[in-house]
């Protein structure tokens, strides 16, 4: 008699240790998958979020604009300076007075590299922003045990990046381009020399390229950013 109440003492302690460790298993699984959800949530918000601030900087950059970040950082010359700027700058190819020359390599200093240095700027911010986006990618994917790269178009998003930096390394070199001409023509060389004819047939290679790489960066965009 004592030896069944023992054996049932027993096996109740047993079924009841049992049911503990049950019961703690699954309030465990319980929380860590209320955990792992909120993580999830998280994670969609932080990718929604920068999804937002790559549509923005790549509209802008589109359009060879910028934000409001990039308008506190990249300052275009006086209004007056930007007209007479342009205005020698068309007529270049014509002929300028040895003065005009001077008034122009004056204001380039100051109006030549505005628009080139907007788009370095909006290109180097979209990088950026991209890798960010790259990381919230990659750490769902993580959560989630799937490679969530191809849905949520981050190699587009770096394709696009690299075309618009593409474009921007252009920019520049067509700003050089036409410091060049300015120098040589100041230098006393006609507009007919073969040194600025050179450096014109370089400034049509780089337009060419640019409109290239612009129709890319285009197609892309438009697969990217919603009408």
């Amino acid at each position: 008699m004592k030896t069944a109440i023992k054996n049932w003492f027993t096996v109740k302690t047993v079924g009841a240790c049992l049911l503990g460790v049950l019961v703690i298993y699954f309030a465990t699984t319980a929380i860590v998958d209320v955990r792992l959800s909120a993580y999830e949530q998280t994670s969609r918000l932080q990718i929604a979020d920068q999804q937002t601030v790559l549509l923005a900087i790549a509209e802008a950059t589109g359009r060879n604009g910028v934000d409001v970040a990039g308008e506190s950082i990249i300052h275009d010359c006086a209004v007056n300076e930007r007209t007479e700027f342009d205005s020698l700058l068309s007529r270049l190819n014509v002929g300028l007075s040895q003065t005009e020359l001077i008034t122009l390599e004056r204001l380039f200093g100051r109006c030549g590299s505005f628009f080139s240095d907007r788009k370095s700027l909006m290109s180097s911010r979209l990088t950026r922003e991209i890798e960010i986006y790259e990381t919230y990618v990659t750490q769902l994917s993580i959560l989630l045990g799937d490679n969530l790269s191809g849905a949520f178009l981050v190699q587009k998003w770096k394709a696009l990046a690299a075309e618009e930096e593409r474009q921007s390394e252009l920019f520049g070199r067509l700003v050089g381009a036409q410091d060049k001409i300015i120098a040589t023509l100041l230098s006393g060389k006609s507009a007919n020399s073969d040194e600025i004819q050179e450096i014109l047939q370089e400034a049509k290679e780089i337009q060419e390229t640019l409109l290239v790489a612009n129709k890319q960066a285009s197609t892309l965009r438009a697969e990217l950013v919603p009408l």
